[in-house]
């Protein structure tokens, strides 16, 4: 179907409109109004070309050619919906993406015309043509091309006064020549007054929580344990020196309430083989913090000899520690030059004090 051409533009370019009862043979059905991408806009904005041909988002549309808008993908001479009551009269506008509703804003306009009165008073075939604008006005945006806004709204005060939005899309301005590309309209899920497909909703929770109480504090070695230092060898001064490792032993502490901190010490008594012995200091010890460990602030020694008095393996300062420790730590055993071989023994005390 061709367009009804009623007027030409100042420009020379001709130009499709029909507000009111100024559209010839327009049809007076009009898309459903509803949500609508770009969000924000009313009604779909949809491109046909003079021979009515809608534009299908992907062909460039260059920008002497002349084209309208519609709020139908199949009907080219659709109105939109009504203006707001106060409106007096359309104007075309390009706009930065945001600020469709801030006229001081718009990029460029052209004045589409008064509003006939009455109750048909509905935009037909606003036009899309980029050579409409002024361009002076529309000269910055042909230099730097990007993405904008092209539609129309309803103003009153000789177009000064903002009081509706008519419909718009995203269109991509090629920098340089002013031709363009436009995003097909979708509708949004849930929009335009149907049943709505999600949401989001609030319930209050209010729930009792009983104080906390101390529990205990505690120290978990395994039974039977045993830390066996193998594969000795020679250093460059005839030492021995074997390697191995501590299992792991636990601190538990459940005092939720008072939060005192914890010590643990350890003492190595001398190691002997039959009728020879080592002294306890000959056992270098480096303590670990295991990873599965559910308590915070807890730090350990950097390095410890082993010694028949206490030694400080880890700590819990006042208020951390809480919960479970896992510990254990690297052994390195060197025998004092001349140490007769044999299988030595010695024994690891674990204490836990409460701080």
């Amino acid at each position: 179907m061709k367009i009804n051409l009623t007027r030409v533009a100042a420009a020379g370019l001709a130009v499709a409109i029909g507000i009111g009862a100024v559209g010839l043979g327009a049809t007076s059905a009009t898309a459903a109004v509803g949500d609508w991408t770009p969000n924000g806009t009313p009604e779909p904005y949809y491109i046909y070309d003079f021979d009515g041909v809608l534009q299908n988002g992907t062909t460039v549309l260059h920008y002497d050619d002349g084209f309208v808008a519609s709020p139908s993908p199949t009907d080219v001479e659709a109105r939109f919906a009504a203006a707001p009551a106060d409106a007096e009269g359309v104007w075309v506008f390009i706009a930065p993406k945001g600020k469709e509703t801030s006229i001081a804003d718009w990029s460029s306009k052209i004045d589409f015309g008064l509003l006939v009165p009455g109750p048909d008073n509905r935009v037909l075939q606003p036009t899309a043509s980029m050579a409409q604008f002024p361009a002076t006005t529309f000269g910055a945006v042909k230099a730097a091309g990007g993405d904008y806004s092209l539609g129309f709204a309803f103003t009153k005060n000789n177009g000064v006064t903002f009081v509706g939005m008519g419909a718009y899309n995203t269109v991509h301005v090629v920098a340089g020549t002013g031709d363009y590309t436009y995003d097909v309209p979708q509708q949004i899920p849930g929009g335009g007054g149907s049943d709505p497909v999600g949401g989001t909703g609030e319930i209050g929770i209010t729930t009792a929580v009983a104080g906390p109480v101390d529990g205990a504090l505690s120290l978990t070695v395994p039974s039977g344990a045993k830390a066996t230092l193998g594969n000795p060898t020679l250093d460059a001064d005839g030492r021995s020196i074997s390697t191995g490792s501590l299992p792991t032993f636990s601190v538990t502490d459940e005092r939720f309430v008072s939060k005192p901190g914890w010590t643990v010490n350890t003492t190595v008594a001398d190691f002997g083989s039959g009728s020879n012995s080592v002294p306890a200091s000959a056992l270098g010890i480096v303590p670990s913090i295991g990873a599965s460990s559910t308590s915070s602030g807890v730090s350990k020694a950097t390095f410890l000899a082993g010694a028949q008095s206490s030694s400080l393996f880890a700590e819990a300062v006042a208020g951390s520690g809480i919960g479970q420790t896992d510990l254990s730590g690297a052994l390195t055993f060197t025998a004092p030059k001349g140490t007769p071989a044999g299988t030595y023994t010695s024994t690891m005390t674990v204490t836990l004090v409460s701080k």
